[in-house]
């Protein structure tokens, strides 16, 4: 094997390296938004829950008014009957008292009911309001943790950049500089190895002179239909299937 395709290689598990922390990287933002998402259900079944109860309390509170419009009524009348003269009137305002008391007994049926129901509520709330505390808490400690990993992540690129610097330092302009060309167009999967008289990065079938340039070792020798820096070793099988 030529020495500049055992640089190559090394140059190339280095980008390889920081290609996929830099996936991870990628990846923490997704896995923010997962997180966010699930803190976010939990605040809106909490909105969801206070608002109920909100409508509840109002209900009770319009309740409570049409209660006391309705004994006004009462006292009205009342004071009317007290006021007339008119037997017929006293009979029909004492009616009046009647139906008001009817209609009070049914608001305050309702009334009785919307108690209950907000009594029930009450711990819907209060379970929307655990749980939102628990995801919120399961939140910050997942995020806590990604960015600790994002962290981590970043100095290890970092370490991985200073030494795919000291790796391309020891190629050639030239070589490297088709390298670095071939990486930008297909990614880190540049310098490949002859399985069964193919070419390991495009699968094409290799002349066979060629083949017998690139086991000599002699120099650094590209694909003919990939431009892929191809090598021989003795592991590989070299014979077309």
């Amino acid at each position: 094997m030529h020495e500049d395709i055992e640089k190559l290689l090394v140059l190339q598990e280095r980008d390889r390296s920081i290609a996929h922390a830099r996936q991870e990287v990628a990846g923490l933002e997704h896995q923010r938004t997962e997180v966010n998402g699930r803190s976010a259900s939990a605040e809106e079944a909490k909105t969801a829950a206070e608002k109920k109860a909100m409508e509840l309390e109002a209900r009770k509170n319009a309740l409570e008014v049409e209660v006391q419009g309705e004994q006004e009524k009462i006292r009205t009348y009342s004071k009317q009957q007290l006021e007339t003269k008119d037997n017929e009137q006293y009979k029909a305002l004492g009616r009046q008292q009647e139906t008001c008391k009817e209609t009070i007994s049914d608001l305050e049926t309702d009334e009785i009911n919307v108690l209950e129901e907000m009594d029930l509520h009450a711990e819907v709330l209060k379970a929307a309001k655990a749980e939102l505390e628990d995801a919120t808490a399961a939140k910050n400690k997942a995020l806590s943790e990604i960015d600790e990993r994002e962290v981590g992540l970043g100095k290890k690129i970092e370490e991985l950049n200073g030494q795919r610097a000291e790796a391309e330092s020891k190629l050639d302009e030239l070589t490297l500089s088709r390298y670095n060309r071939l990486v930008g167009r297909k990614g880190t999967n540049i310098v490949v190895g002859i399985q069964h008289g193919a070419c390991g990065g495009c699968h094409m079938k290799l002349p066979e002179a060629e083949v017998i340039v690139i086991k000599s070792g002699s120099k650094v020798n590209y694909c003919p239909n990939c431009s892929r820096i191809v090598y021989y070793t003795r592991d590989m099988v070299l014979e077309a299937d």
